[in-house]
């Protein structure tokens, strides 16, 4: 079974100061709403919970209209307020990883608002939907995101 080693990058511009557009990250109601409850009525959240602290966690799991189950568990390796964040996780498919990765989030603070840069560093491996897949799912997320900013 051949891994994939890949990275990405996705820049962003948010009308909203970086402690805002931070904030959405820190606070589990707040990412609750853009990044899990993003998905949909055909998706069912059986867990999900977050500790926004170096070395805290953020779990979940989700079984979507295809019956299986999806987890992500997340460990933060690095906050600074309003700046950056970096974090580790994995994603898995009926309890099968499929993709670990390591990403960095960076918050800039320009005349627009925040320049958001999200970066990945991913092995994705056989069963995941691999960097193109990872890409678009972000940037769909992003676009959430900017919808519960707004």
């Amino acid at each position: 079974m051949a891994i994939a080693h890949a990275s990405f990058s996705i820049k962003r511009t948010f009308k909203h100061p970086p402690a805002k557009v931070f904030e959405a990250f820190a606070e589990q109601d707040k990412k609750h709403h853009w990044f899990v409850a993003s998905d949909g009525p055909e998706w069912t959240t059986k867990r999900y919970g977050l500790d926004f602290t170096v070395g805290g966690r953020e779990h979940g799991e989700w079984v979507g209209p295809d019956r299986i189950a999806h987890t992500n568990e997340t460990t933060y390796l690095d906050i600074v307020d309003n700046e950056r964040i970096v974090y580790a996780y994995t994603m898995a498919m009926d309890g099968v990883v499929h993709s670990a990765s390591l990403a960095t989030i960076q918050f800039l603070a320009d005349d627009a608002g925040t320049q958001l840069t999200y970066c990945e560093q991913g092995a994705y491996f056989q069963g995941s939907d691999g960097i193109e897949g990872r890409e678009k799912g972000w940037a769909w997320l992003l676009d959430h995101l900017e919808k519960a900013l707004a």
